[in-house]
């Protein structure tokens, strides 16, 4: 996917020069960020091409821009160095293949050239992306509708999914991994342990760079999720084509699950488990929140998971017969893991959901 969707940009970094807070916001996965803007005089700037015109607008640019351009150069060599850029000189090959720096800005205007300049200056390839982020995204964007071939692995808390998605991926599956782009697990409990979430903007972002580097015509397996993760949501074309995609139902004994939810959070901060419990208090009602919260206290938190398990059963099975396609669900009960689980699942997709063809109808043949 990656040459239909970036195929005007060489291989290279990407330089972000946008202001921070642009920055911080969302930018292109793997962009370093050299502002020649601080957020202060991004929004002068913005403030003076409103109330006086366009051309006050870039003399007030130059003038914040100009005395920065030492220290610019400067930094432009360092962060050259780090990636391994280096500057073209007279005896290089014309036909030498070489990273270069691939500039952008909000459109691909005033800021992203004038980096452009400063790049040459200092004798680095350089490339200004067409459009800038805004492009970016608009192409990025389309993947969301395409037809990928989803294999929906859902089950109960505790059930193993997320091991089960790694363990597809170390087998040469391909996987979207979207509780790892979203920093969150999910649940209540899913910010435990993990960094801190990426905006709106940036997971989506994250969503399609990770989108762009799979195949259409192969499988590619995700976890069933709600629509929100944590802070961040599924884009909606996505998400309707999720929702009606194969689904495999991990049925797990109970004691499987337990043991899988105190692996995985037994050993977390106890008044995070207890904050975490007090997120779900309304839904999974006062008294058996109160019951958990007293099981923390005295450490039985075999007890306290399995009221979670409980409580999570119920949502689970709620949003399970809201799918709309019960005849793509196929059912596996077993507590196995590893290899025969890997193999029974497999076995199973490619029985009852074979490959189909990602052409359009007018280009498929008979």
């Amino acid at each position: 996917m990656r040459s239909t969707i970036e195929e005007t940009a060489p291989v290279g970094v990407w330089l972000d020069v946008r202001s921070p807070a642009e920055f911080a916001q969302g930018h292109i996965p793997g962009a370093l960020s050299l502002p020649l803007f601080t957020d202060t005089e991004r929004h002068q700037v913005g403030l003076c091409f409103k109330e006086k015109g366009p051309r006050e607008a870039v003399d007030l640019a130059w003038l914040y821009v100009g005395p920065k351009v030492p220290e610019l150069l400067k930094a432009i060599h360092v962060l050259s160095s780090k990636v391994g850029i280096e500057a073209i000189t007279k005896g290089d090959n014309p036909g030498k293949v070489a990273p270069i720096w691939k500039v952008y800005c909000w459109r691909g205007g005033q800021r992203s050239m004038g980096m452009e300049m400063l790049l040459k200056q200092a004798g680095y390839p350089v490339f200004r992306y067409p459009g800038g982020y805004k492009a970016w995204r608009q192409r990025m964007e389309t993947l969301w509708a395409l037809p990928w071939q989803w294999r929906v692995v859902g089950g109960s808390t505790g059930s193993g999914k997320t091991t089960l998605l790694k363990e597809l991926k170390e087998a040469g599956e391909q996987v979207l991994d979207l509780e790892n782009l979203a920093s969150h697990l999910g649940s209540a409990f899913g910010e435990l342990g993990q960094r801190p979430q990426p905006s709106q903007e940036h997971f989506m972002n994250l969503l399609a760079e990770s989108l762009s580097l799979l195949d259409l015509k192969r499988p590619v397996w995700v976890e069933s999720e709600s629509r929100q993760i944590g802070k961040v949501h599924i884009p909606s074309a996505l998400y309707e084509s999720l929702h009606k995609a194969p689904y495999f139902r991990l049925e797990r004994s109970m004691d499987f699950r337990m043991q899988n939810l105190l692996n995985s959070y037994g050993l977390e901060d106890k008044n995070a488990l207890r904050l975490a419990f007090l997120k779900i208090e309304r839904k999974m009602g006062p008294q058996y929140c109160q019951q958990a919260l007293a099981f923390l206290e005295q450490d039985d938190l075999k007890s306290a998971a399995e009221l979670a398990l409980k409580y999570y059963d119920r949502t689970y099975q709620h949003a399970f017969l809201q799918r709309p396609c019960p005849q793509c669900v196929a059912n596996l009960q077993t507590d196995a893991k590893g290899g025969r689980l890997l193999d029974l699942l497999l076995r199973t997709s490619a029985r009852l959901f074979p490959l189909t063809s990602t052409l359009p109808p007018e280009n498929r043949t008979s």
